[in-house]
């Protein structure tokens, strides 16, 4: 299965494969500016990870966020100092 969405710079295309084992995978290519590619490659490298384990530790930061979110909690940081600091989404 092949999906491709065309708009302004956010060209999407899944390719849906099968492994050996028979698990499903889906390969994603997606286009980013250059300065959200070399913060992306920066995070990866800083905790020696792959590019598809660093996507796979975003999406599910973002999932989790969204799901707290979803259920009417508040997310916060706590500082050094002891104080919470709450983080507001748009």
């Amino acid at each position: 299965m092949t999906m491709t969405r065309e708009s302004t710079g956010k060209d999407t295309r899944l390719e849906q494969e099968r492994s050996n084992d028979n698990s499903n995978f889906v390969r994603l290519s997606v286009n980013l500016s250059h300065e959200t590619a070399q913060t992306f490659k920066a995070l990866a490298e800083r905790k020696g990870l792959s590019f598809t384990e660093a996507i796979r530790r975003a999406i599910t930061i973002w999932k989790f966020v969204e799901d707290q979110l979803a259920q009417g909690h508040e997310l916060a940081i706590v500082e050094s100092d002891g104080n919470p600091r709450r983080i507001l989404f748009l």
